[in-house]
């Protein structure tokens, strides 16, 4: 591997983690994907390559890799030749004008509401300290639809003095207030005048012994696997992300505005918010399929 090509791709991550809003996970793939492309070129140097050969290594990803990987490492590889061209380290970008894999359009997964009552029910039962507070996260997760990296990230100030609002701290310092109510707002109510809590030296909602100082989201995510092995619900089904994805289809069930949906999960686009029209789009297909009287008319007429 060029160590001239390694240095490049060290000053580029250094860049990003000063300078963007990243996860440590993002960055993190970020920096294998370069190596990547830097393995592949061996001892080519990468501000001198050209698109042509460029093509040769777009071969490789889609000979190698699904389309959703080999589209998210040319973004890796667009946004560093991006840095290449800004700082005049190479005079344009190769890959502006590649063409990216077409992916997949997969509708998100959610429960019904019957199930997510099973869920939620169940996490009462518990008493204990983590008993109740699985019952607040829940209810705070399917009433606002809010991300879990934000759910885990509250802390005790984000919350209005008389527990009706939530102030969450978004992706790019994008702040938004979602509002509270019903048992979710009882909930969070009871769970922070409790003793225990009072006692807790610990800014965040939902403290816990990890290095964050709150319980992470791979904490959460084998809690809720748990809850749906006590459910009798497949663990296939059940995520935080699928509870997000629940509480959009269920409020847009429900004649919800799309704008009001968009709002709360924190959509900086409204056309990313607009894919759970899809899910409506295929249950009004399915209903008008099965019933529509259309459909009666035909089958009388190929009885005739």
């Amino acid at each position: 591997m060029n160590l001239n090509n390694v240095n490049l791709i060290e000053g580029y991550i250094e860049y990003i983690s000063a300078s963007k809003n990243l996860s440590k996970n993002t960055i993190k793939s970020y920096k294998d994907d370069l190596l990547e492309f830097a393995k592949f070129l061996k001892i080519k140097e990468i501000k001198t390559i050209k698109e042509y050969e460029l093509k040769k290594y777009i071969n490789y990803l889609s000979s190698k890799f699904a389309p959703k990987s080999h589209s998210r490492k040319l973004s890796s590889l667009k946004g560093f030749f991006n840095y290449l061209a800004e700082f005049k380290i190479k005079d344009s970008n190769p890959v502006d004008n590649i063409d990216f894999p077409k992916l997949p359009k997969s509708l998100p997964k959610f429960l019904t509401e019957k199930e997510i009552k099973v869920l939620i029910e169940k996490t009462y039962k518990d008493t204990s300290d983590k008993g109740r507070r699985l019952s607040v996260m829940l209810e705070i997760l399917y009433a606002t639809g809010v991300r879990v990296s934000e759910l885990i990230k509250i802390k005790k100030g984000d919350i209005s003095e008389n527990f009706s609002s939530i102030l969450i701290k978004g992706k790019g310092e994008h702040h938004r207030v979602v509002p509270l109510f019903g048992r979710a707002l009882i909930s969070l109510k009871d769970y922070l005048i409790s003793k225990k809590m009072d006692k807790i030296n610990n800014s965040f909602l939902f403290p816990s012994s990890s290095k964050e100082g709150h319980i992470t989201r791979h904490r959460f995510f084998q809690i809720m696997k748990k809850l749906a092995t006590d459910c009798n619900i497949s663990t296939k089904k059940v995520s935080p992300h699928v509870i997000r994805h629940s509480f959009a289809s269920h409020l847009l069930e429900r004649g919800v505005d799309l704008r009001i949906i968009q709002e709360s999960l924190g959509h900086k686009d409204i056309s990313t918010t607009q894919i759970y029209t899809h899910i409506q789009a295929n249950k009004i297909r399915k209903v008008l399929n099965e019933s529509h009287s259309l459909k009666k008319d035909i089958k009388k007429l190929i009885k005739i």
